[in-house]
């Protein structure tokens, strides 16, 4: 699948199935490679546009901080080189913010969107997280004992107690032939920690679902609970015991919920 110049960088996307535009947004640090379970089901209805952020991926990651204007202005520009004027969106973690910004900022290019794992604004919890995070990785801690430690943040108690998915987590996300590199990971955490939307999505007129997970430590419960009483058009549904990455432990349960919003005729 091909690069395109969009908003002063390269932007690497992939395009699968035929219908609708559905546009897919990662999370911080995620490529595209984060959708890999949804995308099979979400292509039978839709044509899928999944791409890699400004950071990520194959996409470009140039050295300067970035902002989830920024973000937005990239798929905007995305959706202008490949001449879609509007579409359907459903993102994941930050994915989610870059969609309430353009939700705020281009309204016209947004038809519905399904937020999973979704906030307006990164809990501090979180934000000393990320923080940490970064901090070790820049003192040499290894990769793997990073994702090894996150992953108690990231899913839930029965997933890591059944055998063998943390092994198949990591054996993932180590051979992932595109990590993000660090230049990439900085710029995007700037984005993700100076971001406050809480006021301005009270304007946001879109039918939005969000899909939250009961356990979620990383954004928890009440800042999908926010959003639902701040956004008029916003409806929620909470996966039980499920933690911050449900998509990737019942990707298909999730898909499907979000399909079911997607096609229901408002």
């Amino acid at each position: 699948m091909p690069h395109l110049k969009a908003n002063d960088i390269r932007i690497y996307y992939e395009s699968h199935g035929d219908g609708p535009p559905l546009i897919l947004i990662s999370g911080f640090m995620q490529n595209l490679l984060s959708w890999e379970k949804c995308i099979p089901i979400l292509s039978k209805h839709f044509r899928v546009i999944s791409f890699d952020n400004r950071g990520t991926g194959q996409t470009d990651a140039p050295e300067d901080s970035y902002s989830i204007e920024m973000f937005a202005q990239d798929t905007v520009a995305l959706m202008d080189a490949l001449d879609i004027e509007s579409a359907h969106f459903m993102g994941s973690s930050m994915g989610t913010l870059i969609i309430q910004q353009l939700c705020l900022s281009h309204p016209e290019h947004v038809k519905k969107a399904v937020l999973c794992a979704p906030f307006s604004y990164f809990p501090p919890i979180a934000q000393h997280n990320v923080k940490m995070q970064l901090q070790l990785l820049g003192e040499g801690v290894p990769r793997q004992k990073l994702l090894e430690l996150n992953m108690a943040w990231l899913f839930s108690n029965q997933f890591l107690s059944l055998p063998g998915n943390k092994e198949k987590f990591l054996t993932d996300a180590l051979t992932d032939p595109y990590p993000a590199p660090m230049e990439g990971l900085l710029g995007q955490a700037d984005a993700l920690l100076s971001a406050d939307l809480r006021e301005q999505i009270k304007r946001i007129p879109h039918h939005i679902l969000l899909l939250v997970g009961e356990n979620d430590i990383d954004t928890p419960v009440y800042c999908a609970e926010y959003m639902k009483n701040a956004i008029p058009n916003c409806q929620m549904h909470i996966f039980k015991e499920m933690g911050h990455r449900f998509l990737y432990e019942i990707p298909e349960e999730a898909t499907k919920r979000a399909l079911k919003f997607l096609t229901i005729h408002i």
